[in-house]
Order: C-alpha cells, then structure tokens, then sequence
C-alpha cells in the first residue's frame, strides 16, 4: 500500500509511511467527536494513517488495552458504516480485519469475552476477503486459543495450540508461534501438570532468547515464576521473577509489570510475609488501576480479601470484596461465576463472609493470555 498512489483529496495526495505516524497520534488524541466531525481534514480514510493507526494500537495493547478497544471500534465503525472505499484491492478488507481483531484483543484482555468472541467473528468474515489471508486467520486463531483458555476449554487448547504452534511456525510468524505454546503451558497448569509447563515455558525461554525476542523472553520469565510458585519451588519463583523485572521495565510493559507484582504477592504470602504480600498486592492493584484493567482490580481485591481472611481480618476483607462486586457486576465479568458471585454478595448482606464463595469467584480471574 503506497500513499503516493492512491487517490485522495488536497494535500493528503502526497503522504507517506513517515507522515502517518504523527497525523495518526493526531488523529487519536482528539475525542470521538471531533475526530469524526474533522475527518475529511484529518485523513482518516487514508490507507497510510489507517496503517500508522493499527500500528499505534497494537504498541498500546499491553499498557492502555481499555483505550485500545474503544479506539478499534471507532475505526472499525468508521469504515464500516457507511461503506467506504479505502485504497485500490482489498485494503478495506483488511483494515476492518485488524481493528476488529485489536478491539476482540482487548476486549479479551479487560475481560470482555463475549465481545471479544463477536469482535473476532468480524475479523474472519473480512481476514477471508484478503489476498494470502492464512498469516492473518492464523493469528486471529492464537486469540481465540486464549480465549478458550480463559474460558475453561481446557482440552481444545491442549489439542489446537500445538497445531497452531506448527501452522505459525511455517508460515514463519515465529512469535506467534511460541505465543501457542505459551497458551499449552497454561492449559497443563490447568490440569496439574506444572511440571510439564515448565518445561514448555524454559523452551519457550530458549528460543524467545534465541531470536532475540525479549517480549517473549520476558513473558516466559514472568510464567516461570508463576510456575515455580505453584511447584512450591520458590527460589527458583524469585528467581525467575527478578529476571522478568528489568526486561519488562525496558520495554515499558505495564499490564505484565502488575501481574509480576501480583505474582510476588503470591509468593510473600506463600512465605507468609504477609504485610509484604499486601504491598506487593497493592502496587499491582495501583498500575492495574492506571491502565484500565478491571478486571485485575477486582481480582486484586478479592486476593488481598481472601489474605485478610485468613489473617481472622474480616471488617478489612469486606471492604476489599466490596470495592470488587460493583466492578465485577457493571463490566459483566466471568458470568460463569455468577453462582460464586450471589453467594458471596448474600454473605456480606449477613456480615459472615462465605471464604469458599470468594475463593470460587477469584478463580475466574485467571491470568489473560497476552
């Protein structure tokens, strides 16, 4: 897609690769509003700022996911009605393949299932319209993995992800390869094959390493420490968690900063340094606030609760499951936990805290795959 060829109006006609970017962070910073009233001005049917956009969003998915989504379905929206003709062959195609595959992304991450679920049957219908769409169908079959992972479908992850591993690999998205295996190691965590995960994720390690993938390095660290924990190795769970710190601090990674905290949390508590594990707990709780991540918040908050409970801290524990229902009932989260949800809702309405209920509920909120 060259801007230089495509036909548009005024002096929009000229644009480049190099000029997109910073009408594209333009065009973002405005609201809504006035990004659609200004749009013939902005160029925001260009292809080379549509690209510049996806580009954008794609960097901000693991630091502002919550912004990420409402942006993809601006954009999505924008090209989608009414109909508009961007570029020469199939650019509309693909451009509304991506933004519906980076809003089901987020929509995913902050906890969203069924809207990532229907975001990611718009990204098939307009992904199949695209010439050598395999790469795109391929990705958007890595979301939809970890979508099933969070969704308890144990099984179909552990039998497609190593497919799709296979597929990615030969189509030579290396990444989004490893990415599948991250998503196996999960599952056999699910069923109590820690052991085997591990494995898995120091493969995953060795060849992030290799190709010099230090996203993928760091998310590997960042597993293993999880792992380590629930091995009841925890040496090796500081260990590795001390290797994922500045890894991600470089590359800016909020979203996988908090769970790291949230990580050490878990393994000061298993330590039973439990002032520690709050501290931790709260600096998770901070940035998954600053970015957006409900989801997380109310997690955190249930996992301090549960801490305090067992601390015989019970009027502190109700406040934090208190600061956790009214998240958890207006994002509509995990509805499979409804059940948990009612009862511990009942139990604080009778002050006697149900700690199975709670315990259940969280169990929800596992980790997103990213």
């Amino acid at each position: 897609m060259n801007g230089n060829v495509i036909p548009f109006p005024g002096h929009l006609r000229s644009w480049n690769s190099e000029d997109a970017r910073p009408a594209a962070e333009r065009a973002l910073a405005l609201e809504p509003e006035e990004r659609l009233a200004k749009a013939n001005d902005l160029g925001l049917e260009h292809p080379e700022l549509l690209l510049a956009v996806c580009e954008l969003l794609r960097r901000r998915m693991e630091t502002e996911p919550a912004v990420v989504r409402r942006e993809a379905e601006f954009f999505f929206r924008f090209l989608w009605s009414p109909s508009r003709d961007i570029g020469q062959l199939d650019e509309r195609d693909y451009f509304l393949g991506e933004l519906a595959l980076a809003a089901g992304t987020a929509s995913r991450i902050t906890f969203r299932r069924e809207e990532a679920a229907h975001w990611f049957d718009r990204a098939e219908a307009n992904f199949v319209l695209v010439q050598n769409s395999s790469a795109h169908i391929a990705r958007l079959a890595y979301q939809r993995l970890a979508l099933h992972l969070e969704e308890r479908k144990i099984e179909e992850v552990l039998e497609f992800a190593p497919l799709w591993a296979r597929t990615l690999g030969r189509l030579g998205l290396a990444e989004e390869s490893l990415k599948c295996e991250f998503l196996q190691a999960l599952a056999l965590r699910e069923i109590g094959r820690v052991e085997d995960g591990i494995k898995v994720l120091l493969s995953i390690g060795e060849r992030a390493d290799r190709l010099g993938t230090r996203k993928l390095l760091a998310h590997a660290f960042n597993n293993l420490a999880q792992f380590y924990r629930v091995a009841g190795d925890q040496a090796r769970a500081l260990e590795s968690a001390q290797k994922a710190l500045p890894l991600l601090q470089q590359l800016d990674n909020r979203m996988a900063l908090a769970k790291l905290r949230w990580c050490v949390g878990d393994i000061l508590r298993d330590q039973r340094k439990v002032p520690e594990a709050i501290d931790a707990y709260r600096e998770a709780l901070k940035v998954s606030e600053e970015i957006g991540l409900r989801g997380d918040v109310a997690a955190i908050h249930l996992v301090v609760a549960d801490l305090l409970l067992d601390s015989d801290l019970q009027a502190q524990a109700e406040w934090e499951i208190r600061a956790a229902l009214p998240i958890i009932e207006e994002e509509h989260m995990v509805p499979e936990g409804l059940a948990a949800f009612t009862l511990l809702r009942e139990s604080l309405r009778r002050r006697e805290v149900n700690h199975q209920a709670l315990r259940d509920l969280h169990g929800y909120f596992r980790e997103p795959a990213s």
